[in-house]
């Protein structure tokens, strides 16, 4: 009998792309084990209480130790599971490597890559000030208010461009009104 093993990354916050993903991937098969890295938010989880093809209880591996898996389900961000495909592929391990997309923001002044600037001034800028308009939660919970009722010049289609980049300002790596455009991002389903 089959054991799969499930990996997507922390930032990933999409359940309808992964029940989907791990649906169609896993729909010939009659019964199967499954191990999982780490359920970060509780994915695994909520999958395995929708189906009952799935023998036993569920198994948590180390990166290190997949011995006994023979196939692999990973959502790939490009950076978190480098070694898992690259030690899947060594092993022989059947393996399906699914685009993630993830939305990361990084710290400009660090001199660290990225796709977008986002920070003040830019069409993606906080127009709340920390200091003049509140503290960091302050600022960073207003801008999420008005960015959830689409008070902003920009839309939420035209938010769709930032997808899968890298959105640079100058908080990183303290809380930042990055982090409400990822999280937005990193949870809608593209439909691939």
């Amino acid at each position: 009998m089959p054991t799969i093993l499930i990996a997507y990354p922390k930032n990933f916050f999409c359940y309808g792309k992964f029940e989907r993903k791990v649906s169609a991937i896993l729909s010939n098969l009659s019964g199967y084990h499954l191990a999982f890295l780490a359920d970060y938010n509780e994915f695994v989880s909520k999958y395995v209480s929708s189906d009952t093809r799935i023998q036993d209880s569920l198994c948590q591996v180390d990166e290190e130790h997949i011995e006994g898996i023979t196939h692999a389900i990973i959502f790939n961000d490009g950076e978190s599971y480098a070694n898992l495909i690259e030690k899947a592929q060594r092993a022989g391990i059947k393996s399906r490597v699914i685009d993630a997309g993830i939305t990361k923001v990084v710290n400009i002044d660090k001199g660290e890559k990225h796709d977008v600037y986002i920070g003040r001034g830019s069409k993606w800028g906080n127009p709340y000030a920390i200091g003049f308009d509140g503290d960091r939660a302050e600022v960073i919970h207003k801008f999420k208010y008005d960015f959830e009722r689409g008070f902003f010049k920009f839309g939420k289609e035209e938010i769709l461009e930032l997808k899968g980049k890298t959105l640079g300002c100058h908080c990183k790596p303290a809380a930042c009104h990055g982090d409400v455009l990822a999280e937005y991002l990193n949870s809608l389903d593209d439909g691939e």
